[in-house]
């Protein structure tokens, strides 16, 4: 692991260091896999749910000019931090640390992308950083072995028409 992305009291820190700006908002977004197929005779596809894609953290920042800096240094400051990497140049995996992304499952993420815009009112930056859940291949292997998401129950002594038994998580 590269170093751990925590949130506390409206602070951010990447490992030791403080991201600069204030925070305004920290979203998580979850999708649905689809494998879409052609189907003869048709017109368009048909599609079917193959799983959930990696989920998508999302942080906008506020960076303000102060006494010590300018928006533009603590843009700056982000830009390094989006481009840091680990010993073999890739972009840096983290772990994280926060309840809002524990709640979703979201253990692990790389810095996928930075965007930036200003007005022409104030001396202040918005940005937005967006991180991509990072779950190797072996951690998904495991997880499949081990049944942890959605894996079918060992034995089923009560049925309910219409349910799987994934859906029923055992019951």
């Amino acid at each position: 692991m590269d170093g751990l992305l925590t949130f506390e009291h409206g602070e951010i820190r990447l490992g030791d260091t403080l991201v600069p700006g204030v925070l305004q908002r920290l979203s998580v977004g979850g999708r649905v896999r689809y494998d879409e197929a052609m189907q003869d005779g048709l017109s368009g596809k048909t599609k079917t749910p193959m799983g959930w894609e990696d989920s998508e953290v999302s942080i906008s920042l506020l960076l303000l000019t102060d006494d010590d800096s300018d928006c533009f240094d603590k843009l700056a400051e982000l830009n390094r931090l989006f481009k840091g990497h680990d010993n073999a140049a890739n972009p840096r995996v983290l772990r994280v640390a926060n309840p809002h992304l524990a709640a979703r499952d979201v253990d692990q993420v790389v810095f996928d992308s930075l965007d930036s815009s200003e007005g022409n009112n104030d001396d202040t930056v918005e940005a937005t950083l967006r991180f991509m859940e990072h779950r190797p291949p072996i951690q998904i292997s495991e997880q499949r072995a081990t049944g942890v998401a959605g894996a079918a129950p060992t034995s089923s002594t009560t049925t309910e028409p219409g349910l799987s038994p994934s859906i029923l998580g055992g019951r």
